[in-house]
């Protein structure tokens, strides 16, 4: 198929095929992958407005995240590493929207990052969860140790199964894995919120987890969902409308960071004075 000149075009991994006849099936050509699914002019811009949106703020929440780490508290690694799969996700956008000569391995790129973020979510709301049900045995078991052992377990789990998709195509079993973590997002869900009604924890406290658990319910039912259940037909129209949502989820992750900080006002103040010193120190030199 000829590839219109005005029109920029992403690859959708054919996983009924091997690598062999993908390649058969599309033309390789030094200016990109000839693949019949375009990214009309929304996706084009809604990528690029993330890209300058979301990139900043990320960077920002990770590195307030890390300058206040102390040795005697332990860091949230779940929301870091949902921040750092976000910048893979982010970085791999402009790429993926330009006729890029590897434009067929870097559309892998988002399978890697959807695996990474739905067991970062998962393990978001176990903790939650185990903080509030069973708070005892938490603080015995609650170290950075044990969260940076997790987080590279899932990272190198992913790295797996996303390596595997290159040689073993298997939507199914894809599709199987992706969807496995959403019953127990439901289910620590709803246990934290019956857990929380037996604890005297404070009303205001009890909101900001219910509502870290319901943003984290909503990004993989509203965001996710739609894109993991359309893999099975990339054709479909719709499937360029999932893709978008997935383009939105760096910014629902930066709402993640700011209902789990209570000094989200004093960041924002930090961020704003960045932007006044300049000008108060121009005005002093003249």
């Amino acid at each position: 198929m000829k590839m219109p000149y005005n029109q920029t075009y992403t690859v959708i991994p054919d996983f009924e095929h091997n690598e062999t006849n993908c390649l058969q099936n599309y033309n390789c050509t030094t200016s990109g992958w000839d693949v019949p699914f375009p990214l009309n002019d929304v996706t084009f811009i809604v990528y690029w407005v993330i890209f300058f949106i979301a990139l900043p703020g990320i960077c920002f929440a990770l590195y307030k995240l890390r300058s206040q780490m102390t040795p005697d508290q332990v860091a949230p690694v779940y929301v870091i590493n949902l921040l750092i799969s976000d910048l893979i996700q982010i970085c791999s956008n402009p790429i993926r929207m330009t006729a890029w000569q590897y434009g067929f391995f870097v559309s892998y790129v988002p399978y890697l990052y959807l695996h990474v973020n739905v067991f970062f979510m998962m393990c978001k709301s176990v903790e939650r969860y185990i903080m509030i049900a069973h708070a005892v045995w938490y603080r015995k078991i609650q170290s950075r140790r044990t969260s940076v052992i997790v987080s590279v377990i899932i990272w190198m789990v992913s790295a797996v199964v996303w390596i595997t998709s290159f040689f073993l195509p298997n939507m199914y079993g894809m599709v199987s894995v992706l969807l496995l973590p959403y019953p127990l997002v439901i289910f620590f869900f709803v246990a934290t919120w019956r857990a929380l009604s037996r604890t005297s924890v404070p009303r205001n406290d009890q909101k900001r987890i219910m509502a870290t658990l319901a943003l984290v319910l909503c990004i993989y039912t509203i965001l996710f969902l739609p894109f993991i259940l359309l893999l099975f037909d990339v054709d479909n129209n719709l499937f360029i409308s999932a893709e978008i949502l997935i383009a939105l989820n760096p910014l629902f992750d930066l709402l993640l960071y700011v209902l789990i900080r209570r000094d989200v006002k004093d960041d924002l103040r930090a961020l704003l004075s960045c932007f006044n010193k300049r000008p108060k120190a121009n005005r002093a030199n003249v």
